[in-house]
């Protein structure tokens, strides 16, 4: 793949206290993808969004600009994730591409821009409305047409391998048709309008199936009368067919608007309603750019990492530009309804460019449910680069379901608390293959699949991510409103599911090490050192934020219940953690459970008491990999391993796949393409290596080798940021905001401070 450095003006915007000229648009062109020569085909595509609309843009050979239009809430009546369609805009006289053609991707501004001999198009998202808007500037006047083209003409019924994508529903018996109804093009006279709406839904025989018909209530059905689809117009529009929209007359300036609206309405007029006024409310091109340019100023002035080791290795992406173009592709997806699909998010394409199966662009591996490992995984390090704002869709979800699951626990186990299904439907149930479609012999509480059967750990880790959140930003209103309760039922679930031993702590079993042992397993580590972490972290809590004396006696009683963090003694005498108190040692998965302790939970790690326990279990660890979800880099990280976190992070980069275009387009790894758990791994395992918060204390490079140099801003606990250069081995400027936070910072192994002593306290060594 070729890169090329582009131009793009300087704009800086302010954030928080002074913005620094590191951050400059400049860094980031260079960064950013070139193309010099179109694309055949959607795995030649760059990814456009605004968090909640999102496009795969490419210009085919013949100069046909296309769109394939996603949302991230276009769930379909069984629970896929389905495209909008695709658009191809075409003008005439015809534009062929020339030597000089360029297709430019600008993170600074969230667009995509493509030059020719006589020819600019702008392709932006709205930052503020769920409408992608196009600009033609031509020298010769052209009529521009755009075409929508759908598949989804008839009804579809999902049969073999297929099935795959609709996991909610995947090995039904044969009395169960996994259906999708078609797509309805609306006769406008001045645009092309068209829906897809789910007058069925899966739910209802989801929560027979899964013993909830009792407590159907607590259960929302998000996908019945789900409505979602799209208008396309120019600004002056003439209608050719049902399908088709023109400009016209021939132009030197041609202005397109896709807008797109997703809704849960009674009728279709209501939704249509909807889409009328995202249209109107979006405007025209030139106020839309300047909402979404600010807006994406505003983000990278936050936070940037422009740091490089010595020498790159050749042919792959550098770590400064991967972690930027994922960050942009992160940021392009999450901000609506519903979290991030860890598998490909909203820029999937058709599975032939992944794997060579024939099915159509709605087909993604492993479907639309959630599965907390992976969905996780790019809300994790969010905070540290300022991205905070987007952990809500994270957050609202997981509280909007908590209701649901609290019904569950409560007809399952009796218990008055909550817990979440490692895969888990829209709606908050396990999807029904998991749950088991035979259920001769089982009780409703008997679920099917053993790999995540009894596996408990998700409640703890949402609830120590939301906990990350007050610390970060100091915020309570979500604190108040959202965490507490939310973590008074995962914790009520722990105290009232399981026994105490005979010495009165609590016993955890039936459990599971994650994935990976599940045989005879007690009080396994993910959730022992998870429970100890969150309620060490809400016991601190200030008394005028926790408000009921209620929760600090929930608290209190089981912190004093807690067993220990589990151990082991190896051959060689060193202590390491275990994965439970005691387990059977067969292994069903590939995961390190053990280092749960290390990431994501931080009961081991630089600055902290147990760092030789930690680094001695990251030694010796059964596996060792650099892909997807696995999280040994900034496990290495967080232990302060930079050689070790280095070369993952550098594997990283050349995870791509040989068919695609676009360089963070990864995997697909254990999942699907482009592989968002690699993808947000690879952020994490860098930002880990840059900058770590250990209580009050900010590490600044706890696990980067010496020989890296650069400038980096991320941020600390305590609302704190922190912009840094480096040069091999010497931290050369060292910037805390607010001021008085310079006295908590220390600097990782082999790296000195030297730089013009500022005023005020110096900094403090590991």
């Amino acid at each position: 793949m070729g890169w090329v450095i582009g131009c793009v003006a300087w704009l800086l915007c302010m954030c928080v206290g002074c913005a620094s000229p590191d951050a400059t648009p400049e860094r980031l062109a260079r960064l950013s993808p070139v193309w010099t020569s179109p694309s055949a085909d959607d795995a030649g595509s760059m990814p456009l969004g605004n968090g909640v609309v999102g496009a795969n843009v490419h210009v085919a050979p013949n100069g046909d600009l296309v769109l394939l239009l996603s949302r991230v809430d276009a769930f379909s009546e069984i629970e896929r994730l389905l495209k909008l369609g695709r658009v191809r805009v075409q003008c005439d006289p015809p534009w062929m591409p020339t030597p000089a053609f360029r297709q430019h991707l600008d993170v600074y501004t969230g667009k995509i821009v493509v030059l020719d001999a006589g020819l600019r198009i702008d392709v932006v998202p709205d930052d503020a409305h769920d409408v992608i808007h196009v600009e033609m500037r031509s020298s010769t006047p052209r009529r521009v047409t755009a075409r929508l083209e759908t598949w989804r003409d008839a009804p579809r019924r999902l049969e073999g391998g297929e099935a795959k994508s609709a996991w909610l529903v995947q090995g039904a018996p044969k009395g169960v048709v996994l259906e999708e109804s078609a797509d309805v093009v609306v006769d406008d006279p001045n645009a092309v309008v068209w829906y897809h709406r789910n007058e069925t839904s899966a739910v209802p025989l989801t929560l027979s199936h899964q013993g909830l018909d009792t407590v159907r209530d607590a259960f929302p059905d998000p996908l019945k009368d789900r409505t979602f689809g799209g208008k396309i117009a120019f600004v002056e529009s003439e209608k050719i067919d049902a399908r088709t929209v023109a400009t016209t007359k021939p132009v030197n300036l041609a202005e397109l608007r896709i807008a797109t609206a997703c809704a849960v309405v009674p009728k279709v007029d209501d939704w249509r309603a909807r889409l009328d006024a995202v249209d109107a409310a979006s405007g025209r091109f030139d106020a839309a750019a300047r909402r979404t340019a600010d807006a994406w100023r505003t983000r990278w002035d936050r936070s940037w990492i422009f740091v490089e080791p010595a020498s790159a290795t050749p042919g792959t992406t550098s770590p400064s530009a991967a972690w930027a173009l994922q960050r942009y592709a992160t940021a392009a997806a999450t901000r609506g309804e519903f979290p991030m699909k860890f598998n490909g998010s909203i820029f999937t394409v058709a599975p032939k460019f992944v794997n060579g199966a024939t099915w159509n662009e709605d087909f993604r591996n492993w479907g639309g449910d959630f599965w907390w490992q992976n969905t996780r995984l790019p809300y994790h390090g969010m905070l540290e680069r300022g991205d905070g704002d987007l952990a809500a869709s994270l957050f609202d979800f997981y509280t909007r379901v908590a209701e649901g699951c609290r019904a569950r626990a409560k007809v399952y186990e009796g218990v008055d608390g909550i817990y979440f299904p490692e895969t888990m439907s829209t709606f908050g149930t396990y999807a029904n293959d998991d749950y088991g479609w035979d259920r001769t012999g089982r009780k409703s509480n008997d679920v099917a699949c053993e790999y995540w059967k009894w596996a408990w750990n998700q409640g703890p880790e949402l609830v120590a991510l939301m906990l990350d959140h007050y610390d970060m930003t100091r915020d309570g209103t979500l604190l108040r409103t959202k965490t507490l309760p939310l973590a008074n039922g995962v914790l009520a679930w722990f105290d009232g599911r399981f026994p105490r031993a005979a010495d009165g702590t609590l016993k955890i079993t039936p459990t599971q090490s994650v994935e990976t042992y599940w045989r005879d397993v007690v009080n396994d580590l993910p959730c022992v050192v998870g429970l100890h972490e969150i309620l060490g972290r809400l016991r601190a809590l200030p008394r005028d934020e926790v408000g009921d004396a209620g929760n600090r006696a929930l608290w209190d009683r089981l912190a004093a219940a807690l067993p220990p963090v589990p151990t082991r003694t190896t051959d060689t005498g060193e202590t390491v953690f275990a994965p439970a108190a005691s387990f059977s040692p067969q292994r069903f998965n590939c995961e390190n459970p053990e280092l749960w302790a290390v990431w994501p939970f931080r009961w081991s790690g630089v600055g902290r008491d147990t760092l030789d326990v930690g680094r001695a279990t990251y030694r010796t660890r059964i596996e060792k990999m650099t892909h997807g979800w696995t999280q040994d880099g900034q496990q290495a990280a967080r232990v302060g391993l930079a050689s070790e976190a280095a070369a993952n992070l550098d594997a990283k980069l050349r995870n791509t796949h040989k068919n695609f275009r676009f360089p963070t387009f990864w995997g697909p790894n254990f999942d699907w393409l482009p592989d968002q758990c690699h993808g947000a791994n690879l952020m994490t395992t860098f930002q880990e290596m840059l900058l770590q918060s250990v209580g009050d204390t900010i590490v600044v490079c706890p696990a980067l080798p010496t020989d890296w140099s650069g400038t980096f801003r991320l941020w600390a606990s305590g609302k704190t940021r922190v912009t840094v250069t480096l040069e091999t081995g010497r931290v050369t400027s060292l910037d805390v905001y607010p001021e008085h936070r310079k006295a908590d910072v220390v600097l990782g192994e082999g790296w000195r401070l030297d730089e013009t002593p500022p005023p005020g306290p110096r900094y403090k060594r590991l």
